[in-house]
């Protein structure tokens, strides 16, 4: 195995050529279907010419998934898996030999063997943790049934049965591994006594939030004798840590979705809805008490509220921040059904501030012009600084202002993708406040989270 060849290269070179990205800049892939492109660059070494050399992208689930899944799930349900597989591999590996004019009955029983390899998958028990091998070996799938489609050997409906199966698997699965998931991330606390110590309070409460999976690490510490004083900011922490793998995931699965919009002339398919919990994501809730790993001291959070909402997604049309030093306000605005409708929804705001500039971005809408990514800057206790960036490239420039001390963390969120694929849809969060030169400057905004949506116009 070629360790240099990760999952990750192997599917961003074949997404390239499937989206007409360029020009194949090795002379293999010239002329050649997607399926034998698959096989190539999936089962070979690096794509090269020679193909007597035989590598597997299955075997870096393995690489890829060890911040996502367990250790023992990987070398225990993961490695079986790759071997029920093998017989399949051998018959993709035949296909890219045999003649094109022969190749319709190895297409027919290939489609017969991942169909049933398909329902031996889904009946594995807690079939939830091998996502990371579903979502691989449903690229294969879905390109063999591509290819079947092509030569006639499968129907419309057989395809969309496939496809809906897998929407089905996917919305049970998501909810039952994200479930299983929080459950990785744990939480400790502590009291300990400095009986040396000359200060009134010589009571120190000790905490953490371990993601037991990706290794992620949060201490805490307060004076205080009250180990329960971190219910609060542990149960955002979690949350945040939780999101961050779902993003992970979808960085792997994003690709479904291109597939089976990619199926030729058959719009039905196009129209075919993903569920919600699937086609989109939370990334959040960033603030300085949850962000970023490392120590913290809960004294440090004294400037925030912690009256975070919970807005309501759509699709955003128009974006308003008040900034100056810091971010004092952010409201989005959405329009759920009609893109010509001019009366927006307006969404909860976060910070009430009103000191600054005022900065609207607007002409947003779902497939034309929208965010695929934000930059964020923490510092004062507050948000000090965002940054938007839209899918033609351009970006609003910083609003707020990066400080130069008090600095707590930046974090660049999104794109997703390649070809943006992914839409920011919604925006929540919650106020702090901060005292400067005995001046009160309002509620600004502290906390934020936002959700991503995939474009369906894609």
């Amino acid at each position: 195995m070629n360790n240099d060849y990760s999952w990750d290269e192997r599917i961003d070179d074949f997404m390239s050529i499937f989206h007409n990205d360029s020009v194949p800049t090795k002379k293999i892939f010239l002329n050649l279907s997607f399926l034998s492109t698959l096989v190539i660059i999936f089962f070979l070494e690096n794509g090269e010419e020679n193909i007597t050399k035989q590598d597997d992208i299955f075997t870096e689930i393995k690489v890829r998934s060890k911040h996502l899944i367990s250790q023992e799930i990987i070398d225990t349900k993961i490695d079986e898996q790759i071997r029920n597989f093998q017989p399949i591999k051998e018959l993709l590996l035949e296909y890219l030999v045999t003649q094109k004019d022969k190749r319709s009955i190895l297409i027919t029983n290939l489609v017969k063997e991942c169909n049933l390899f398909f329902e031996n998958l889904l009946k594995s028990e807690n079939i939830f943790h091998l996502i990371p091998f579903t979502i691989t070996f449903a690229i294969v799938h879905l390109t063999v049934m591509r290819t079947s489609l092509k030569l006639n050997t499968s129907s419309v409906d057989e395809v969309k049965e496939i496809i809906s199966r897998y929407q089905s698997h996917f919305k049970d699965s998501f909810h039952q591994f994200f479930t299983w998931r929080m459950d990785q991330i744990t939480t400790k606390t502590t009291i300990s006594n400095d009986s040396s110590s000359s200060s009134l309070f010589t009571f120190r409460a000790n905490g953490e939030v371990r993601d037991t999976i990706s290794n992620k690490l949060v201490n805490y510490v307060a004076k205080s004798s009250n180990d329960q004083i971190f219910l609060k900011v542990f149960d955002l922490i979690k949350l945040r840590m939780l999101n961050e793998t779902k993003t992970e995931f979808m960085k792997m699965f994003l690709h479904i979705f291109s597939l089976v919009n990619s199926f030729p002339d058959i719009e039905s398919l196009h129209i075919m809805s993903w569920p919600l919990n699937v086609r989109s994501f939370w990334v959040g809730p960033y603030g300085i008490d949850t962000f970023p790993d490392g120590l913290h001291n809960l004294e440090d959070n004294s400037k925030l509220f912690y009256n975070i909402f919970d807005d309501d997604p759509g699709i955003i049309r128009k974006i308003v921040v008040r900034h100056y030093g810091i971010i004092d306000r952010i409201q989005a605005y959405y329009d759920d059904d009609d893109p010509d409708n001019e009366n927006y929804r307006a969404g909860k705001s976060i910070g009430t501030g009103t000191g600054g500039s005022e900065c609207i971005i607007s002409d947003l809408d779902n497939f034309s012009k929208y965010v695929v990514a934000i930059n964020i800057t923490f510092g004062y206790g507050l948000l000090a600084a965002i940054e938007f960036t839209f899918n033609n490239g351009k970006s609003t420039g910083i609003l707020g202002r990066v400080p130069k001390k008090q600095k707590i963390g930046t974090l660049q969120i999104g794109p997703f993708g390649k070809y943006n694929e992914f839409r920011l849809s919604g925006i929540s969060g919650g106020g702090g406040k901060v005292i400067r030169d005995n001046e009160d400057f309002g509620e600004n905004a502290a906390h934020i989270a936002f959700q991503f949506q995939y474009v369906d116009s894609l």
